[in-house]
């Protein structure tokens, strides 16, 4: 071969000949040849090696198996391979240049000597172990799985599985290795595996997500959620399918549980909603005896005793149906119905009528109640002026409660937010007994109060404050307290609203006064009309009792129905200017009965009719009136309520004069 050539090769090719002592023993090597690569490995700065003795360069050269196995090839004639010579730099440094490389030697013999050829193959070593570390990495990873792995061929030959797979099929390690994967699974699960996997041999997809049931060694069907990948394989020169298999026996059972536990919560709330409609009923039914007729005893000549009498039986009434209210509220929270309704309200004129209500009872106690609405508070806003009272009312009552003499302080102050949102911030203050600062957190509890003894001194359920901050955070804000034992609180109540006009009114209107319907009633009647002909409709003979004792005090002439049948009868064949009628009745309920009524065309088809429930949720007003009611009055009854709904309803019947001649 033409030298020329042989020096251009990336490669050292050397001829080496022996050098033996008198004992005939090889101690050293010449260079007989070298290449032009030879001569720049052994010496960079230049010259040819040709002549020179191997250890006289490199001393350590006679230590190394590179010397070692040259002898050998001589001696024996037979080649040599070896990676790297492991021989050591020479300390005055000649061969530093070669330390870290990784060289692989031929060795032939030739004559009495031998020729090495050499290549230096450092990058290629240096990626085989890095391509071996992985692999070590990846074998580890997938080893150690928790989800089962394993690695098919396109035939469905298991090449690889891990002990995840063994451990969950109940396989020793190495079993399954060489089978075809139809021995794990059922039939049809391994027909759509196989069809995902035609479908990722043509680009289709890139990963199949499937829930497969896998057969265990002893017949056991596992159901596992499968993910399923491809890659081809250079070396094998075919497609590689990948299966991540995870057992979902536990979570398709905890899911099952969960489902059968939602559907139990469901029904608990369901049996619970309606049991709390029942109570509410039940309970209100008796209240309305006994409230109305303390109502109706109250018009009546009283001595002294005995109008403290009635009083105390109002006061006590009252108080057990503001605790059934509060039960009702805090049930419908917690089962998420409680809906707000917003209308347009001047937060100033709700406010004033708020602490007017708490006034008298403020100045038994010699307490100061004083009301401050700051100028940045919007003339009108939207509100839930029924949850918006009820809150501020909780706090003023909490704060008149607790508080034995002194001030309490109302503040009310508005921050625009954007061009028609106001965050409202009413400020409750008052210089009572205080709060401990550690239970602080458990007076919004549900049933809880600061003091075990607080519900004997005080009274009250603990359900003001809970259902309050609900109500608020319905409303978009919360309500927060600071207080020191001793020294008072102050009570903050923050709520988003909408704006409806900024600037300030100039008056606020008077409330009318409670004994106004009663006048208007009995001047009415001095123009010599007819008193209005009211059919009460109640299978409750106490109902009757009370409605009929406060319709005769305000000059209406009452006639009864015991049930919707017997009401039917009598208002096909008498005039009535209104009727009030029960909605849960034996026989014929409220409802249908109305619903017959405006069917027919009898005396009294478009006469109004006054829904009378024990029903009180949030909502039933507005539900009975869309079902064709004109009114609503929830049970208890209250005397001034009532009277207010059947003077608006028979004030809206009046444009039709001649309906009693129909």
């Amino acid at each position: 071969m033409d030298d020329t050539i042989v020096d251009i090769l990336p490669l050292t090719i050397v001829e080496l000949a022996p050098v033996r002592d008198d004992q005939g023993q090889i101690v050293d090597f010449i260079w007989v040849y070298a290449n032009e690569m030879s001569n720049r490995v052994v010496l960079p700065e230049g010259g040819s090696i040709v002549g020179q003795r191997v250890c006289d360069i490199d001393p350590a050269y006679r230590e190394s198996d590179m010397f070692s196995d040259a002898v050998l090839c001589i001696e024996t004639g037979q080649p040599r391979e070896l990676f790297n010579s492991s021989r050591t730099p020479t300390p005055h440094g000649r061969l530093k240049h070669l330390e870290g490389t990784v060289v692989r030697y031929s060795i032939m013999p030739k004559g009495d000597g031998c020729v090495i050829c050499s290549v230096e193959i450092t990058d290629l070593v240096h990626a085989r172990d890095q391509a071996n570390d992985w692999l070590e990495m990846f074998r580890s990873a997938f080893d150690h799985a928790v989800q089962a792995i394993t690695l098919t061929t396109e035939t469905s030959r298991i090449i690889y599985a891990n002990q995840a797979l063994y451990d969950l099929l109940g396989y020793a390690p190495g079993e399954l290795e060489g089978k075809s994967s139809q021995v794990i699974m059922r039939r049809e699960d391994h027909e759509a595996v196989v069809k995902a996997g035609t479908k990722m041999w043509g680009g289709k997809i890139e990963q199949e997500i499937m829930d497969v049931t896998l057969i265990g060694k002893s017949g056991e069907e596992i159901i596992v959620s499968t993910a399923l990948t491809s890659l081809y394989s250079e070396v094998r020169g075919e497609r590689i399918f990948i299966s991540h298999a995870r057992d979902v026996r536990a979570d398709r059972k905890l899911a099952h549980d969960l489902a059968t536990a939602l559907q139990r919560a469901e029904h608990a709330t369901q049996l619970k909603s309606e049991f709390l409609a029942n109570m509410s009923h039940e309970l209100r039914t008796p209240l309305n005896g006994i409230l109305g007729m303390a109502q109706v005893l109250t018009g009546g000549e009283l001595t002294t005793a005995q109008a403290e009498q009635v009083s105390i039986i109002l006061e006590s009434g009252q108080s057990l149906l503001a605790i059934l209210n509060d039960i009702l509220d805090l049930s419908k929270i917690e089962a998420g119905r409680m809906e707000l309704s917003f209308v347009e309200a001047d937060l100033r004129h709700k406010l004033n009528r708020v602490c007017k209500l708490y006034e008298p009872v403020a100045q038994e106690k010699d307490i100061n109640l004083r009301l401050v609405v700051d100028p940045s508070v919007p003339a009108l806003l939207m509100l839930d002026t029924v949850r918006l009272r009820q809150c501020v009312g909780n706090l003023i009552s909490n704060a008149v409660k607790f508080t034995e003499n002194g001030d309490i302080l109302i503040v009310a102050t508005a921050e625009t937010r954007g061009e028609d949102t106001s965050r409202i911030t009413i400020h409750v203050s008052d210089n009572g007994c205080g709060i401990p600062h550690e239970k602080v957190a458990q007076i919004f509890e549900s049933f809880v109060q600061a003091d075990g003894s607080t519900t004997r001194k005080y009274g009250g359920s603990g359900l003001g404050l809970p259902i309050s901050r609900k109500l608020a955070r319905m409303m978009g804000g919360d309500i927060t307290v600071a207080s020191e034992l001793n020294k008072g609180a102050i009570f903050t109540l923050t709520l988003e609203s909408q704006i409806v006009r900024q600037e300030r009114p100039i008056s606020v209107p008077k409330p009318a006064r409670d004994t106004d319907l009663g006048i208007t009633r009995k001047a009415s009647l001095q123009d010599g009309r007819v008193a209005p002909s009211v059919l009460v409709v109640d299978d409750n003979a106490i109902n009757r009792r009370v409605a009929r004792s406060f319709l005769e005090q305000n000059d209406y002439e009452v006639h009864e129905a015991c049930d919707g049948l017997q009401a039917l009868m009598r208002l096909g064949n008498e005039f009535f200017d209104l009727v009030l009628m029960d909605i849960n009745m034996p026989e014929l309920d409220g409802q249908r009965a109305l619903d017959r009524l405006r069917a027919g065309d009898g005396p009294n088809a478009s006469a109004p009719v006054i829904a009378l429930t024990a029903d009180s949720m949030r909502g039933d007003r507005e539900k009975y009136i869309a079902r064709g009611f004109n009114g609503y009055v929830s049970k208890p009854i209250d005397q001034r309520s009532i009277l207010t709904v059947m003077e608006s309803c028979l004030a809206a019947a009046r444009p039709n004069p001649d309906r009693r001649s129909a």
